[in-house]
């Protein structure tokens, strides 16, 4: 698919087709995420993947977004790799980082005739815990991936965007 058309098109899947993601598919999107650029090439995105229900029935209490989807990414980042930004006391490029890689899955997907949907509404710790992963990693956020069922429809607002002139600014 051309590039200009999965930016268009693309859109929030929020109710998945019962269909397993094929394995050279689920590679291609999570090859996306490995190549995505980060500040120095530290590298510092982490990506959890998740496949079928009892593992996804695992973010029950923590995070109730997962729309039915087969498959769940928990896009992390690994806090003692990212970028540390001395101007900011402390801060890190971490979740910029693996934000550019959850967007690049997410293309990659739609690419592939296979939706997604960010999601951020979760608890940390709680998402932590029940995969035991360590105190460096912060989930970022999660990406349900599925194939998009025949009635999901975008959101009424997804095609309300705001013009260049609204949105650029040049100084």
């Amino acid at each position: 698919m051309e590039f200009e058309k999965v930016i268009k098109e693309r859109f929030s899947v929020r109710k998945f087709q019962d269909r397993e993601i094929e394995e050279e598919k689920l590679l291609k999107i999570l090859e996306a995420g490995r190549i995505a650029p980060t500040a120095k090439n530290l590298q510092p995105q982490r990506v959890y993947v998740l496949k079928g229900k009892e593992k996804i029935a695992k973010l029950k209490d923590a995070a109730k977004m997962t729309f039915g989807a087969p498959v769940v990414l928990l896009v992390c980042a690994d806090m003692d790799v990212a970028c540390k930004i001395s101007w900011d006391n402390g801060g890190t490029t971490a979740q910029t980082d693996a934000s550019i890689a959850g967007c690049q899955m997410m293309l990659e997907a739609w690419n592939l005739g296979i939706g997604s949907v960010w999601v951020r509404y979760f608890n940390n710790e709680e998402v932590k815990s029940s995969f035991n992963l360590p105190d460096n990693i912060e989930v970022v956020c999660l990406l349900p991936l599925g194939y998009k069922d025949p009635t999901c429809v975008c959101s009424p607002l997804h095609n309300q965007k705001n013009t260049l002139e609204e949105m650029v600014h040049y100084l």
